[in-house]
């Protein structure tokens, strides 16, 4: 890592040199720069000095790694070396930034100057600390870790913030080092040992600290206010700080998506039911904005899981402090809020493509209210396979760590898993129905019955904000749905009385000639289940297959007395049959019928 480190900053460096014109010359006689006016610094100026730090600090990091394996002396000296070639680059940059901080007018901010302080203070920190000179190192670490916490108070943004957080966490191993070697008590608490030694060193580390801390705070309270803001993230009542800023972009870019989709609900609650049943732009506009808000949440899922990676491969890495939640809690919790969107997608689908068709009006008294609303039955078979993808999303919720943790999450969740079973139940039923399959649909009406005492089992009546993506009202859904089932299978049996008079035909012949729904004949239809397999697994022996005569042996019928003589005619048919087929033609003729094809009148001319 700091090789890469020190490649990426060693090319920006060159950029910058031939950008701002400060190169050492061409050949090999090294050429001094001349210095630059204070007049004519620009930022390049200062962006090079920081990266000529870089650069050196990441390559003395580099040999102290190669020293600890080979725990040579010569290695440590040439990594002192450039620790020192960094604390010259940064000390330079700070006597700039000092110079257009006090210049008039102030030509650096004391944003930006707090920064370039905190930055040498770090750099200065970890060298002393690398020549076991502790006490200083513990005062210069003490005192960056006290402006980097006044930056994060100060920050302008959720991705500074994050910044700013980030430079703490690392620094705080080392103060807790540092504590820890000069015998001082209570080493682990990092906030109380800033505490103690930060306004103590202030004066001493930082000249007129007290007057730039004073100046941070008054252009924060000036200013206009924060910009590209995070919404604070809730669970459980709780916010979830996020400290890393690739994530805050992530964040930032959800919290955008989610606004346009909520506009986009908010727009379709307002249209009236005859408008949603003329056109369904609103419900295409929701889906187009669903996709911008997984596609989002997807690529922070990806971002997640490589912080958990790295953060299991670093060892050295601090424990997250009181409040904060480590990297496998983000994981978890996008994932969960990915599955949640992915739900309410799959569930607004639903309500598409079940659009219920009102009937001609009459005979009132004899309809139900699944007569009076019905639903193509070409679209069971999309609806079965969405109500399939929500309960592999609710199941994999389910299986996630921050929902094993929440009793009433979980119940939640299994609630939600049973009405969504007897609800495909439902629909299964009126797949089969449709093909006339009484029996079947009814069967199925019992096992969704079934799911929804299951559901009424895990009904916990606290609200949970954390599943209010998928609605679910115990009093109503549940109810409702019950007697939908009642009404569904009362009209199932008059239909297979009316069909055929209720008969159940056992005979097993007849089983192969029982129509099935079309979302079952993708599979049954083109593939042979494995019958013997489930037999064997079942504690039964597997079918008999008899084996088919060959064409030479001849079968006496069972009843041949029954069947009477046979005509001349059936005879012959069978003497026909008997007779041995020609011999396949060898495949040197076709190949030549082909080259003398191509060829034309050019192949065996004479």
């Amino acid at each position: 890592m700091a090789d890469t480190g020190e490649k990426h900053c060693a090319n920006k460096v060159h950029r910058l040199r031939q950008v701002l014109k400060i190169t050492h010359g061409k050949g090999k006689d090294f050429k001094t720069p001349p210095p630059v006016p204070l007049e004519s610094i620009k930022d390049g100026h200062l962006g090079l000095l920081l990266y000529e730090a870089e650069r050196a600090w990441a390559y003395a990091q580099e040999l102290l790694n190669e020293n600890v394996k080979a725990q040579d002396g010569t290695i440590r000296r040439r990594a002192l070396s450039r620790f020192r070639k960094a604390i010259t680059w940064v000390t330079e940059l700070r006597e700039r930034a000092s110079a257009l901080y006090q210049s008039s007018p102030p030509q650096l901010s004391p944003t930006s100057y707090t920064e370039v302080i905190a930055y040498h203070l770090m750099i200065s920190g970890r060298f002393q600390r690398s020549k076991d000179e502790f006490n200083p190192a513990l005062k210069d670490l003490c005192v960056c870790r006290a402006l980097l916490d006044q930056l994060v108070a100060s920050a302008r943004s959720s991705r500074d913030q994050a910044l700013y957080t980030v430079f703490s966490d690392e620094i705080d191993p080392e103060i807790r080092h540092c504590a820890h070697e000069i015998g001082r008590a209570k080493a682990y608490d990092i906030v109380a040992v800033v505490a103690d030694l930060a306004p103590k060193n202030l004066e001493s580390v930082v000249p007129s600290g007290t007057a730039l801390l004073a100046a941070l705070k008054s252009s924060v309270a000036s200013g206009s206010g924060r910009d590209h803001d995070l919404e604070p993230v809730i669970w459980e009542g709780k916010p979830v700080p996020i400290r890393s800023p690739e994530l805050v972009d992530a964040f930032l870019r959800i919290q955008k998506t989610a606004h346009v989709l909520e506009g986009d609900r908010k727009q379709s609650t307002k249209l009236s039911a005859t408008d949603k049943a003329r056109t369904h732009h609103s419900s295409r506009g929701q889906l187009a904005a669903f996709d911008g808000v997984l596609s989002a949440l997807s690529d922070a899922e990806d971002l997640a899981k490589k912080l958990v990676e790295s953060q299991q491969g670093n060892t050295s890495r601090s424990a997250p402090g009181p409040g904060a939640r480590d990297a496998v809690f983000i994981h978890a919790y996008v994932s969960y809020q990915l599955l949640a969107r992915r739900i309410q997608r799959d569930l607004l689908i639903v309500d598409g493509l079940v659009q219920p068709t009102p009937l001609p009006t009459g005979t009132k008294a004899l309809q139900t209210r699944s007569q009076k609303q019905q639903t193509d039955p070409r679209v069971y078979p999309a609806v079965i396979k969405t109500l399939d993808t929500v309960l592999q999303s609710l199941d994999q919720m389910r299986t996630l760590s921050i929902t094993d943790e929440s009793q009433d999450i979980a119940s939640a969740l299994d609630v939600r898993i049973s009405f969504t079973k007897a609800k495909r139940c439902s629909y299964l039923a009126l797949a089969h129905a449709s093909v006339k399959n009484y029996g079947q649909a009814i069967a199925l009406d019992q096992r969704g019955l079934l799911h929804l005492r299951e559901a009424s089992t895990f009904e916990n009546n606290a609200i949970v904000p954390e599943v209010l993506f998928y609605t679910l009202d115990a009093e109503s859904s549940v109810a409702g749905l019950a007697e939908t089932f009642d009404e569904d299978t009362l009209r199932f049996k008059r239909d297979w009385y009316a069909f055929n008079g209720g008969n159940v035909d056992t005979d097993p012949s007849s089983v192969k000639k029982v129509k099935k729904p079309l979302f079952f004949d993708v599979a049954f239809n083109y593939m042979e289940p494995p019958m013997d397999e489930l037999r064997r697994r079942a504690g039964k022996e597997p079918l008999k297959v008899e084996q088919p005569a060959s064409p030479t042996t001849r079968i006496a019928p069972p009843n041949a007395s029954a069947l009477g003589a046979r005509s001349k005619i059936d005879v012959e048919d069978e003497d026909v049959n008997e007779e041995e087929a020609p011999p396949p033609p060898s495949s040197a003729a076709p190949s030549s019928g082909v080259l003398s094809g191509l060829l034309g009148s050019w192949w065996g001319r004479k």
